[in-house]
C-alpha cells in the first residue's frame, strides 16, 4: 500500500488515472488527441497501423472523434507532460516505498551510479560523487538535499524534471518563456526575435492570465451549454416516460376493446347459432309432419288393398258383385290421395362470411327466384352486423388512423 508522497499523489488523481485505456498499463509517452483523451505513443501507433496507416486522421477509441495528424503523424501530437511527470513521480515513489531505492540512478552524471540523495533545487537524484561535488561547488553548496531515507519517509516528495520549464528545440540552453499569440505557440527569446519579430507576443505569465480569463469565460458558456443539454435530456426523459405510460395505457385500451369485441362477437355467435337451431328445428318439424301424414295415408291405402285382395281371393261371386259399388268407391277415394311433399331445398342451411362490417349471415337456400312459400323459399338470409371501429390518434394534431 502506498504511503507518504506516493499516497499523496494517488490521493489527488487515483492510480487508474495513470493507466492507458488501451494497454491498461502506466502511460508511456502519453499523447493528447484533439478530444483531449490521452493514450500511449506506441498504442496510438499500433491503432493507426491497424486502421489505415496512410490516413492523416486518427479516430479516438473512446469517443470516436477524429484528430488530424501532422506531417510526422502520431509523433507530432502534443505530449501530456503533466501525466508523464505524474507517472514518473508515482513510479519513483513506489520504488522508494518498496525498498527499491538502489535501482534509482544518478541524474547529474553519466556514470549510471545508484543515487543516494535528491536535490530539491536541481530536482535531480544524485550519486555519492555528485553529492560531494554539490557540497564543494559554490554554485550548488547552498542547495538543499535529502537522503533516500527522507524521501522514503515522505518528508519530501520527488518532483519530475518534466515539471521544469521546457527548453527550446533549436536553442537548448533557453527556456520557452514567451508566448506568440499569432502562432499560438511557446518560443524562446532568440526565436521570438528571429522568427516572431512582428507577431503579437507576450510574457508567459501575461499570456497565461489572458488564457485563464478566456477559458473562464468559455467555461461559463460551456456550463450554460451543458445545462441546456442536460435540460434537453431531462425533457426527453420526461417525454419518454410519458410515452412509456401512454404506450402501456394504449395497449391496455386495445386489449380491453378487443375483449369487448370478442365478447360481442361471441354473443352474436350464440345468437346466430340459436337462430340456426330454431330454423333447423322448424324444418325438422315440417319434415316429420309431412312424413307422419304420408304414413297415415299409406296405412289406409295398404289396408284398402289388403281387404280387396282377401275378398277377391275367396272368389265369392255374389258377395263381390254385391260389394262392387263400395269397392269402386274405395278405389276412387284411394286414387284421390296425394302425397304431402316437402321441397328438397329445405335441406339447405349454411353460413356465409361477410366483410369486417358484419359477422356474416345465414343462407337458407341457393336460388332467390323460387316460390314465396316459407318452406319453398330457397334463400332466407339472417344478417348479423358486427361493426368494429378502432381509432388511434397520434400525438401530432390532425393525424389519425381508422380501422373499421
Amino acid at each position: 500500500m502506498a504511503t507518504g508522497g506516493a499516497a499523496e499523489v494517488l490521493g489527488k488523481i487515483g492510480e487508474r488515472h495513470l493507466e492507458c485505456s488501451i494497454c491498461l498499463t502506466h502511460f508511456a509517452e502519453p499523447k493528447f488527441l484533439d478530444c483531449l483523451h490521452t493514450f500511449c505513443f506506441n498504442c496510438l501507433q499500433n491503432l493507426r497501423q491497424g486502421e489505415d496507416s496512410q490516413s492523416v486522421k486518427l479516430k479516438c477509441p473512446l469517443c470516436r472523434r477524429e484528430t488530424i495528424l501532422g506531417r510526422k503523424r502520431v509523433k507530432d501530437l502534443p505530449t501530456n507532460l503533466t501525466l508523464s511527470a505524474l507517472v514518473e513521480e508515482f513510479t519513483i515513489q513506489e520504488q522508494l516505498l518498496e525498498g527499491q531505492g538502489s535501482e534509482i540512478k544518478c541524474q547529474s552524471c553519466d556514470e549510471n551510479n545508484p543515487a543516494i540523495s535528491f536535490c530539491t533545487e536541481c530536482t535531480h537524484f544524485i550519486c555519492q560523487d555528485c553529492h560531494k561535488a554539490h557540497a564543494r561547488l559554490g554554485i550548488t553548496k547552498s542547495h538543499k538535499t535529502f537522503t533516500m531515507a527522507q524521501l522514503q519517509s515522505g518528508e519530501v516528495a520527488y518532483k519530475s524534471k518534466l515539471r521544469e520549464k521546457p527548453k527550446c528545440d533549436k536553442h537548448a540552453n533557453q527556456n520557452l518563456n514567451i508566448y506568440c499569440n499569432t502562432c499560438e505557440q511557446l518560443v524562446c527569446t532568440t526565436c521570438s526575435v528571429l522568427k516572431h519579430e512582428n507577431h503579437y507576443r507576450a510574457d508567459i505569465s501575461e499570456a497565461f492570465e489572458a488564457c485563464k480569463q478566456e477559458i473562464a469565460e468559455l467555461m461559463i458558456e460551456g456550463e450554460e451549454k451543458k445545462a441546456i443539454l442536460s435540460n434537453a435530456n431531462e425533457c426527453i426523459a420526461e417525454s419518454r416516460l410519458k410515452l412509456d405510460i401512454m404506450f402501456e395505457s394504449t395497449n391496455e385500451n386495445i386489449s380491453q376493446k378487443a375483449d369487448k369485441e370478442v365478447a360481442r362477437i361471441r354473443a352474436l355467435e350464440q345468437k346466430i347459432k340459436k337462430e340456426a337451431k330454431n330454423i333447423y328445428e322448424d324444418r325438422v318439424k315440417t319434415f316429420e309432419t309431412a312424413k307422419n301424414n304420408n304414413n297415415e295415408e299409406l296405412k289406409e291405402a295398404k289396408q284398402t288393398l289388403d281387404e280387396v285382395n282377401q275378398l277377391m281371393a275367396q272368389e265369392i261371386q255374389t258377395e263381390i258383385l254385391d260389394l262392387k259399388p263400395k269397392l269402386l268407391h274405395n278405389f276412387k277415394e284411394l286414387m284421390k290421395k296425394q302425397p304431402e311433399n316437402v321441397s328438397d331445398k329445405l335441406h339447405f342451411i349454411d353460413f356465409e362470411e361477410h366483410d369486417e362490417m358484419s359477422l356474416g349471415q345465414l343462407l337458407l337456400g341457393k336460388d332467390e327466384s323460387e316460390s314465396e312459400s316459407p318452406f319453398n323459399n330457397p334463400r332466407l338470409e339472417h344478417s348479423y352486423s358486427c361493426d368494429v371501429e378502432c381509432q388511434f390518434e397520434s400525438m401530432s394534431p390532425g393525424v389519425s388512423l381508422e380501422y373499421r
